[in-house]
């Protein structure tokens, strides 16, 4: 056994003379490396990280997601594409394709529901590409047969597991009497939300749409101004080959009209000379003091006048004026929005749809108000100044009678933030000022 003193240093001695190229190759191949370079490697090797190990992509791992959520837009990451078809580059061999950045948001989504993190490594994570799903899959559809159907055997697995899985939640949920209620409130919620997305996507983004079987741009009828039956009704000869060839419009004159007619002669000529009028009576000749004292003696009748309007007579006027009366309600009609019977209820008065006012959020003060006119619905609504339903995105509502209003129409440059009361009907500075006016006629008829 040799002392491991004695070896190190002969090691030592032996790396410091220096040794022909021959004998450094046969050292290299017989002697073990030196410490210090055997350091090196061992730290050189840490700093290999273990996110840069490859790992296969199979079938099963590939990541078809939604995004945005309930978006209809479906889509494959182009890292685990690339890797499964063994595609370098799909911009130079698919240069047509759809691609984008992932973004964070996008990121966390995957590593939440997918657990993206766990499939690829952290390098191809900081720099992921999302493709179209359409057109990834007519492309392997098209060039990479046998995959593709692996990957549908593969879909159509998870579906089935998910299926199997829902079943079992069922058959546990049927026992439980809590968990079932819960359920079935989850589901009218589900429901809830999925119609009120339906209805915001048809207001917003579906105002029109194109009807290709007939090449009819189709809208909502209530965005229209709707002529009557008989104005579009089309007659008997709608068109004519010949000018006046069967007319079917004709006017029908009465006897006094055709007796202004030249039909030949004219038979009533009253109307073509002038009017007789009798003359003038003769000039007045007043004198300049009378002409004062009637001067006078006016100016004293509209000051009494003035004095003698009150404002209790201008609110009795007011109140006599007649006022607004909803048409009756069946007590038996269900509310359109809860389909619940019973209750105070408002009705459009262009569509006849029936809503209790806490269904539609109406506080108690705005459906007393709205009773007291034609009170119309979102959908059916008009400005109240223009009576047209154009621009739906520019239209204010009042938050105490809920008119509608064109921002034009009322002299606003925008939309106004938090609440705003009409000027037209509700606003309280008109009846302040009113009340200032009375009351200066008032003061000043006593001095």
């Amino acid at each position: 056994m040799e002392d491991p003193v004695i070896s190190e240093e002969s090691n030592i001695s032996s790396s410091e003379t220096p040794a022909t190229p021959t004998d450094s190759q046969e050292a290299a191949s017989s002697q073990p490396a030196p410490i210090s370079s055997r350091r090196e490697t061992v730290n050189r090797n840490v700093y290999i990280m273990l996110d840069v190990n490859h790992r296969k992509v199979e079938p099963k791992d590939i990541i078809e997601y939604e995004w945005p959520v309930k978006s209809g837009d479906r889509w494959f990451l182009q890292e685990q594409i690339g890797e499964l078809l063994d595609i370098k580059s799909f911009s130079r061999k698919y240069p047509d394709f759809t691609r984008r950045k992932v973004n964070h948001e996008e990121r966390e989504f995957l590593e939440w529901n997918f657990n993206v993190h766990k499939l690829l490594n952290e390098t191809l994570l900081r720099d992921m590409n999302a493709m179209r799903a359409s057109e990834i899959h007519d492309m392997m559809q098209s060039d990479f047969g046998d995959i593709y159907m692996e990957y549908k055997k593969v879909v159509s697995q998870r579906e089935r597991e998910a299926q199997l899985e829902k079943a079992k939640e069922m058959e546990a949920i049927k026992n439980d009497s809590v968990k079932l209620a819960e359920l079935r409130r989850k589901a009218v919620q589900n429901a809830v939300d999925f119609n009120k997305d339906i209805q915001n996507q048809r207001r917003n983004e579906r105002k029109h749409f194109w009807d290709i079987q007939t090449n009819i741009i189709q809208s909502r009828r209530n965005s229209w101004k709707v002529m009557k039956p008989e104005a579009t009704r089309p007659g008997p000869y709608p068109v004519a080959l010949i000018p006046g060839q069967y007319q079917h419009y004709f006017k029908k004159f009465s006897s006094e009209e055709l007796n202004r007619l030249p039909l030949g002669t004219v038979i009533e000529s009253s109307h073509l000379y002038p009017a007789v009028r009798e003359p003038s009576p003769p000039p007045l000749n007043i004198a300049e003091q009378d002409l004062v004292r009637f001067e006078r003696e006016e100016a004293m009748r509209a000051r009494e006048a003035t004095l003698n309007t009150t404002p209790q007579s201008s609110m009795a006027q007011i109140k006599q004026e007649p006022s607004y009366i909803p048409p009756p309600i069946d007590p038996s009609r269900p509310c359109d929005s809860c389909e619940k019977t019973g209750g105070e209820m408002i009705c459009c008065a262009t569509c006849k749809i029936a809503y209790h006012p806490q269904c539609i959020e109406m506080p108690e003060r705005m459906a007393a108000l709205v009773k007291t006119y034609e009170w119309s619905c979102v959908d059916c609504r008009l400005c109240s100044i223009c009576n047209k339903p154009e621009k739906e995105d520019e239209i204010v509502f009042c938050d105490r009678c809920d008119r509608g209003f064109h921002t034009y129409c009322v002299g606003l440059k925008k939309l106004p933030q938090g609440t705003w009361i009409c000027d037209t009907y509700c606003a309280i500075e008109n009846m302040k000022f009113n009340r200032r006016a009375s009351a200066a006629a008032v003061g000043g008829g006593r001095r």
